[in-house]
């Protein structure tokens, strides 16, 4: 008998331990790591064209969606976006929440109607252009933002 309870008292403990509490039911934790997106990689520093509508500098003639805003240079990847001081990166994630808010106020398409319709008259005026632009800056430092002219 004494036997039959120690083994019962063995397998009670053994189904305590397997069975969680409602305790360790309620504890959920969720961790998504987006992680970097591939390297931006481009032979030369990109053109950066202002655009008029929204307010803010884009990066023309690389296959990526590259903005430059408030000395910070904008990577959209994925349905993902990114920030860093060049265009270069490193890039770190930021949600849409913490975008400047020409970012935040017109979807992806309608920036690049914006990016194709201003690169377009960059082309077709050639060095006669007069729009603002500068070179992009692959590391920290950005660019100057002043867009002055030709350059």
């Amino acid at each position: 008998m004494v036997r039959n309870l120690a083994i019962l008292a063995v397998a009670m403990g053994a189904v305590c331990v397997l069975v969680p509490t409602a305790s360790a039911l309620a504890q959920v934790s969720i961790n998504v790591n987006i992680g970097a997106p591939p390297p931006v990689v481009v032979h030369s520093p990109p053109t950066m064209l202002f655009l008029p509508e929204p307010g803010f500098y884009v990066a023309v003639g690389v296959p990526y969606d590259i903005y430059f805003i408030g000395g910070r240079y904008y990577y959209l990847h994925d349905d993902h976006w990114f920030w860093a001081s060049g265009y270069g990166g490193p890039w770190v994630h930021v949600g849409h929440s913490a975008l400047p808010p020409g970012l935040q106020k017109f979807k992806i398409d309608r920036l690049r109607t914006f990016r194709d319709r201003e690169h377009q008259i960059f082309v077709n005026q050639g060095p006669d252009f007069r729009g603002r632009r500068f070179r992009a800056v692959a590391g920290p430092g950005g660019g100057n933002g002043r867009g002055r002219g030709n350059r």
